[in-house]
């Protein structure tokens, strides 16, 4: 039998006869967290030799994030003041003003640079970046859209925004937030993957009428959440705890819903974003936990199918021709532009998009603003992801 439990905070709950866990609370206002604590889907288990690999693999990387991750300046004016030692101790290469978008050494970061650490990506070995040439950059490739703050989006489409922001965490946020406003201003929902609440709630104080919700950081400091514009009405917030906590892997990612209300039509509508398991540990081993935690959140939305709910995020997979999401897929849920092979990744393929279930006739093109690559400047300035913006009736 399924059951929710409402609590606040970060209370501890658990379903009768089963293994207490701790809450992952939201990060934001008065609204009550509902955990979802219905009773499993059968899943896939991996062999153990196999589920061995991955959790090596993943305690390994977790290591690396943390002796890699750099520090980024506590105020963004700080970067003419700081020497090459200071740059060097806060874990950058060096500082970079602007390059030539043809410069060749710049490639290199798209593999995680050829120092220590070469080929096991994370946050480290790359060059402090200007803010001012990252705003230059993110101005010439978004300042064509529409601006949708304030009353200027209280009418017209939707505009939905996901991003991974590759370790966004407060002083990251406060480095580039001249760059991160345009963002925010452009978007009424923006679907956010490896944040922390420090780094969302910055984001939500750029443009006045934001507000951001959270879950809880893994032990890297990744998180989902989003960045909400106040055309929103807030009627719910769930976090899918099950998603990760597939066979004891550590540091999965919860999916993460809420239930809005567009107060310009009455329209009530699931947003839920989600960062499923890496590749790490081979595609296909890996993929084994995508498709569980694809199950697991098929499951929990079987009782919604006549709610429309649309899903984002960064899901690990190859969004043109992946069969990991074949659980969402047979319970209805379509990618949208599903043959759109455009990479959302430095490393090459379609990560990033998104699945509807009851908006096939609603949501327009996706297009896909390549963050990554900024004019000028090496590859993963300001993260390792493309955004994907789509418009939504």
């Amino acid at each position: 039998m399924s059951k929710k439990i409402t609590t606040k905070g970060n209370g501890r709950t658990s379903k009768t006869g089963a293994k207490k866990s701790p809450a992952k609370s939201i990060v934001n206002t008065g609204i009550e967290l509902v955990l979802d604590l219905q009773e499993g889907p059968e899943l896939e288990l991996l062999r153990p030799q196999d589920l061995a690999k991955l959790i090596k693999a993943e305690q390994a990387y977790s290591d690396h994030v943390q002796a890699t991750r750099p520090k980024y300046p506590e105020d963004p004016t700080m970067f003419d003041r700081l020497t090459p030692k200071q740059v060097e101790k806060r874990g950058f290469l060096g500082k970079l003003e602007t390059v030539s978008p043809t410069d060749l050494d710049g490639l290199l970061f798209a593999r995680g640079g050829k120092s220590k650490g070469k080929g096991k990506g994370g946050p480290g070995n790359r060059p402090l970046p200007s803010p001012s040439a990252v705003l230059s950059a993110v101005t010439q490739i978004v300042s064509g859209r529409r601006v949708v703050a304030g009353n200027a989006g209280m009418k017209g489409d939707l505009v939905m925004w996901e991003q991974n922001f590759e370790f966004g965490d407060p002083a990251k946020a406060k480095y580039f937030q001249d760059s991160y406003k345009l963002i925010v201003e452009r978007a009424h929902l923006i679907f956010a993957s490896e944040v922390d609440p420090g780094f969302l709630a910055h984001l939500a104080t750029l443009v006045p009428g934001y507000t951001s919700y959270c879950c809880k950081p893994n032990t890297r400091n990744q998180a989902v959440g989003f960045v909400l514009h106040n055309r929103f009405k807030v009627i719910s917030v769930t976090s899918h705890d099950a998603v990760a906590n597939v066979q004891g892997i550590p540091d999965l990612r919860p999916a993460y819903e809420l239930e809005l209300e567009d107060t310009t039509n009455g329209t009530r509508r699931k947003y839920i974003v989600v960062h499923l398991k890496s590749m790490r540990g081979g595609p296909q081993v890996s993929g084994v936990v995508r498709r569980n935690q694809a199950t697991i959140i098929a499951h929990v939305l079987k009782g919604s199918t006549n709610v429309e709910t649309l899903i984002a995020g960064d899901w690990n997979t190859f969004g043109d021709k992946t069969t990991d999401l074949d659980p969402l897929k047979n319970a209805g849920f379509n990618i949208v532009d599903p043959t759109d092979a455009r990479g959302t990744h430095t490393m090459g393929g379609r990560l990033d998009f998104y699945m509807e279930r009851g908006l096939s006739k609603k949501v327009g093109q996706p297009d896909v603003i390549s963050l990554n690559y900024l004019p000028g400047l090496p590859v993963r300035a300001i993260t390792d992801h493309a955004s994907v913006v789509m418009d939504v009736k």
